[in-house]
């Protein structure tokens, strides 16, 4: 790929996904994200970044989320599968989908809402961020823009803030 032979890269991406490389399907994935190669040979993003999240590849769940938060890379918008793809991402401690399921219960959609649950999501979220700071997505996740976690903290008591602080002391990655 370095090389830009994307056609070949992707075809040796492929069979290393067919073999059960997670980070391979992403890859491809991404390959056709960015329209490297046609998706009349490889499929669809969609597909190889649930294929890389089935292979246990972090990234490959965030990126299915996002695609189907966003309705893109081939995938309808839907997004109770969104939150799916988010949550196993998150609970593995991925600090970007972290973030995106606090979006998600901020934004009330997800079903039934959970503010105890979406800011500790987001709590959990900066926490990572805050080791980061010299990166610029760190940055970004601790100032958040939207205004994710006020507007959490807002529909929360402070007892049920505390709720979600204790649930950060006993929350350990999955993997």
């Amino acid at each position: 790929l370095r090389a830009g032979r994307a056609v070949p890269a992707a075809d040796l991406y492929r069979q290393g996904a067919l073999q059960g490389d997670g980070v391979a399907a992403r890859k491809l994935g991404l390959l056709l994200d960015d329209h490297l190669v046609r998706p009349e040979s490889y499929g669809n993003a969609i597909s190889w970044f649930e294929r890389a999240c089935t292979l246990r590849d972090v990234v490959g769940c965030h990126n299915a989320g996002v695609a189907f938060e966003y309705g893109q890379s081939g995938a309808v918008k839907d997004l109770t599968k969104a939150f799916a793809f988010y949550s196993e991402a998150a609970e593995c401690g991925y600090m970007q989908s972290q973030y995106n399921l606090a979006s998600l219960y901020s934004n009330n959609y997800v079903s039934p809402p959970n503010s105890i649950e979406g800011y500790k999501w987001m709590l959990l979220a900066q926490q990572q961020a805050s080791a980061c700071q010299a990166s610029e997505l760190c940055r970004w996740v601790l100032a958040d823009p939207p205004g994710h976690r006020q507007k959490l903290e807002s529909l929360l008591s402070p007892e049920q803030i505390e709720r979600s602080k204790s649930l950060i002391e006993s929350w350990k990655p999955r993997r």
